[in-house]
């Protein structure tokens, strides 16, 4: 069993999770070339209006079929850098066809994710196996171009930017065959593995040659045995009857790019009971719920327990032969010091092989997770030694993510989810953060905010029905944003203007998140875009009944709320606490909502 030790880091990062292999490159420079095409805007009349295209096998040929590993180095780009990386962790699957016909699937190294799986077409002559450059692996009816198979260098400017050569000599890629081995010929071998200089098979655009992006060398393919995939549970049986919560649990997270975090978990997660005493949970772990994919378990229904059996796959990928496995374990954190002499925390991770089920239990509208141990909430480093709920990679058993019962002010284990709301109700108060100003005229600015994720009367809502309004008030009282189309092209191209934006636009890192908004300046000099205040609303549709929250602003630290409101009559005053719920008076923090008779709003939080 392999254990990750790795140093903690600050917990209040940025994530993300893949399930795919993580290739660590050792070296990185700008690179002056738009490596993918699709994803780039460029003159339709530059393109070659009359290009056909040529033939892009997609369909498996007829044969026997052999799945190869891969070792050698690739380089690739990535957000405008270049990177070169092993290719360990691919494979390639290669079928043996009649009269001597070869046909290699996905020839470059992570090719197949940028332009889908493509096979091409070669001869085997004696111990060679000869591939003829020039065949489409991709044809783009925007670009009326192909990507085809080519030789090339990769060359670099005085200015130390990287591009392309292509060898235009070359007529054909060589593999020698020996025994279970199959390698490349003619590529450069290079020394060191941050070396980018180097001499390989490529593929490139017939409409200007640039450069796909994939350039690979000392190709050294060898036959392996194909591993049978696991069951992953991706659709459940008729009939069930499904509910869904609003999590609740706490969460420890490692990312090999961002270290360790810990924090309690949000979102929803599903559970479905069938007829036959069967019972699904879709997502049971938070840091994976992207998958949408279920484990399956049984429910005693005089005790309200849910027993899952460990070793359950969330996911599982074809092409590096491992997934994500359920499982229970423990972690722990411990004092050590590094290579250079220096003291710091790591964290150690422990498979519990003797547990074999993970039980959940119901009561009421909540449902627990049993049996787990530690507190995310306690002192760093006691956080990070927990009993619970686990995710691991099944190749070499290094953990994802841990999942604990969520802990409340005297020690108690609180539900893992509240059953979500799933009728009209009215959505507690938002708040209103922070505003973050480019300063630069042609720059931007976002504005932060937090949802809520009960209603006025403390019950769990689905996020999923939730929809963002923004206002803005220049002293003339508030006005509605609008989104137009034109700017926010990138997330609500084809929905035309919008006035609220549904909580499902997500970006990855442009205009629309969870918890804040891009805006594109309109303003003048050095004059912000909203000189005085913003604020955002919220709405909660269910069944096609919309109902809304209040106004939550944040006002401009040079604006006064009194100057604001100057001259303006009070129509009424309530208070809410920071949970959204109604209070009759002011108590501790409260945030207080005035209401005049012009129709404005204002607000501003209270201590009492």
């Amino acid at each position: 069993m392999k254990k990750l030790s790795v140093l903690l880091v600050a917990a209040a990062v940025a994530f993300g999770a893949s399930a795919g292999v993580n290739f660590k490159a050792s070296h990185a420079v700008k690179s002056n070339k738009v490596i993918n095409k699709e994803m780039t805007k460029i003159n339709p009349k530059s393109l070659k209006a009359d290009k056909t295209s040529f033939r892009v096998i997609t369909d498996q040929p007829a044969g026997e079929l052999k799945s190869y590993n891969r070792a050698g180095y690739y380089v690739y780009v990535s957000s405008g850098y270049l990177y070169n990386a092993q290719q360990d962790g691919n494979r390639m699957d290669i079928v043996y066809g009649e009269d001597g016909k070869v046909y290699m699937k996905n020839i470059i190294c992570g090719i197949g994710s940028y332009f889908g799986d493509s096979w091409v077409e070669g001869t085997i002559e004696g111990n060679e196996i000869h591939v003829p450059m020039g065949q489409s692996i991709y044809w783009s009816d925007q670009y009326q171009a192909d990507v085809v198979l080519g030789m090339g260098n990769t060359v670099q400017d005085e200015e130390g930017y990287w591009g392309f050569e292509l060898d235009e000599r070359a007529t054909e890629a060589v593999y020698v065959i020996d025994g279970q081995t199959i390698t490349l010929q003619g590529t450069e071998d290079l020394e060191a593995a941050d070396d980018l200089f180097g001499y390989g098979l490529t593929a490139y655009w017939t409409d200007d040659d640039s450069w796909s992006g994939f350039i690979e060398w000392n190709t050294v393919l060898t036959e392996r045995e194909p591993v049978v995939a696991p069951e992953v549970i991706t659709e459940i049986p008729e009939g069930c009857q499904v509910y869904t919560y609003y999590r609740n649990s706490g969460a420890i997270v490692s990312s090999w790019l961002y270290g360790i975090v810990n924090q309690v978990t949000d979102g929803k997660f599903t559970v479905a009971f069938a007829n036959n005493g069967d019972v699904y949970i879709q997502n049971p772990s938070w840091w994976h719920d992207s998958y949408n994919t279920w484990v399956k378990g049984t429910y005693d229904w005089a005790t309200g327990i849910i027993t899952v059996p460990t070793g359950q796959y969330l996911t599982w990928s074809d092409d590096y032969e491992y997934g994500i496995q359920l499982v229970w374990g423990s972690s722990y954190v411990y004092l050590d010091t590094d290579e250079n002499g220096e003291e710091g925390y790591y964290m150690g991770t422990e498979i519990d092989e003797r547990t074999t089920e993970i039980q959940f239990m119901i009561d009421g509208d909540n449902i627990y997770l049993l049996n787990t141990e530690g507190d995310i909430n306690a002192e760093f480093p006691e956080w990070g030694n927990t009993t619970g709920m686990m995710t691991i990679y099944s190749d070499d058993l290094s953990w994802t993510s841990f999942e604990i019962a969520n802990r409340d002010e005297n020690g108690y284990a609180e539900p893992f989810g509240r059953m979500v709301n799933l009728v009209p109700a009215v959505p507690a108060m938002p708040t209103a953060d922070e505003w973050y100003d480019s300063g630069s005229e042609d720059g931007y600015s976002r504005f932060y905010f937090t949802l809520p994720t009960e209603d006025v009367d403390g019950n769990p809502i689905d996020p999923e029905y939730l929809s963002v309004s923004i206002y803005v008030d220049n002293g003339n009282g508030p006005e509605l944003f609008v989104f137009d189309e034109a700017t926010y092209y990138y997330d609500i191209e084809g929905m035309g203007d919008l006035t609220e934006i549904p909580y499902w636009i997500y970006s990855s890192g442009y205009d629309f998140h969870p918890g804040y908004f891009y805006f594109y300046r309109t303003n003048e000099g050095d004059n912000p875009l909203f000189t005085q205040n913003i604020g955002v609303q919220v709405h909660y549709t269910v069944d096609g009944v919309k109902n809304s929250s209040d106004i939550a602003w944040l006002y401009n630290i040079d604006t006064k709320v009194n100057e604001l409101n100057a001259g303006k009559t009070v129509a009424n005053v309530r208070y809410f606490n920071v949970a959204g719920q109604e209070m009759a008076q002011p108590e501790g923090m409260t945030i207080q909502v005035t209401t005049y008779t012009d129709g404005t709003t204002s607000a501003a939080k209270v201590v009492k």
